[in-house]
């Protein structure tokens, strides 16, 4: 070793790339989710537009029980679960109410970079990427008509200087509402038809780079993604819908310590897929009245909006929101 090299060592980096200090010092923000309920300071999210108008030429097709958007060759561009065509003023009037509690929360809401592209399904900003501590790993959709979603998230990394940390490639596919950070040691994915073992696999050991555990957790053939059925709305408190996890999963949870709320059965769907803001707080469809009483009860604070018209394509303000950054709980 010479003597500048010998001199040079005593500058070497000696703490991990997600080191908070790190972070701030070289990337202005301490980026990343060491948890699913820590209050929230950045999130990502796209404003219902011009897409949704391409959206409505789908036509109802009785075998799918969906509008189907299809090209002159008969290819599917795009789908909508609402037999109607969907309201897009009323989707930006409840997109826009979903936004403005988020900024009365003190949260920074980030839009998704914009180019000429109608991409239908870029309302559910969660999908496009696995927030972990340090950034950001870039997902890969099984669905081609999203596949530019990823490239807006790349741009939009750029522009706002968050770390990505790395991208699912090669036959992996895993989508973000499927994905969440449990605590600093553990993430939990749900697999299906739009998350597969390759994509899994990639995960884990991307994962495995900051000492991190990834639970699998199958669900059912008609649920794609794990956010729909389970969400954390506390530090020691979880949202599940019970008829759509398995048993272990469930038994897990309260292993760790967590005290399971029911998603009530007569509620709507994606009453689960609601946004814990900060411990004990989240925000959540109106719709979801019964399911609001077992959260008061349980001692966790719920901000009702409605969103029932985002609903009309098939997901809810989980789907709508990719938390970029939490405060740690366990300072």
């Amino acid at each position: 070793m010479s003597v500048l090299h010998k001199f040079l060592d005593e500058n070497m980096v000696k703490r991990p790339f997600e080191d908070k200090a790190l972070l701030e010092k070289y990337w202005n923000s301490d980026w990343g989710n060491p948890n699913a309920v820590g209050k929230i300071r950045k999130v990502l999210v796209h404003r219902p537009g011009n897409e949704i108008l391409e959206l409505n030429k789908a036509k109802y097709e009785p075998d799918a029980h969906a509008r189907i958007l299809r090209d002159s060759d008969g290819n599917i561009r795009s789908y909508c679960l609402s037999k109607d065509p969907l309201d897009l003023a009323r989707m930006q009037e409840q997109h826009d109410r979903m936004t403005s509690v988020l900024k009365k929360e003190g949260v920074e809401v980030i839009p998704i970079e914009e180019d000429d592209d109608l991409l239908t399904n870029n309302l559910f900003a969660r999908d496009v990427g696995m927030v972990i501590p340090g950034g950001l790993i870039l997902a890969r959709f099984a669905l081609k008509f999203r596949y530019g979603e990823t490239r807006r998230t790349l741009k939009t990394a750029a522009r706002i200087g968050m770390p990505v940390l790395a991208s699912i490639q090669g036959e992996g596919f895993v989508e973000g509402g499927s994905f969440m950070v449990f605590d600093r040691r553990t993430a939990m994915v749900g697999r299906s038809i739009r998350v597969n073992q390759a994509g899994i696999d990639q995960l884990r050991d991307i994962l495995s780079w900051q000492g991190m555990e990834l639970v699998v957790v199958d669900l059912p053939s008609n649920m794609i993604h794990l956010d729909e059925v389970f969400n954390m709305v506390d530090v020691d408190k979880a949202l599940v819908d019970p008829s759509n996890l398995p048993f272990w999963f469930l038994q897990d949870l309260q292993e760790r310590g967590i005290k399971l709320i029911y998603t009530d059965p007569y509620d709507p769907p994606m009453t689960t897929n609601c946004l814990c803001l900060s411990p004990g707080k989240v925000l959540f469809t109106s719709l979801g009245e019964r399911t609001i009483e077992a959260l008061d009860k349980a001692g966790v604070e719920v901000i009702a909006i409605p969103v029932d018209e985002l609903n009309k394509m098939g997901g809810g303000i989980h789907c709508s929101s990719l938390v970029l950054q939490r405060d740690n709980v366990e300072d």
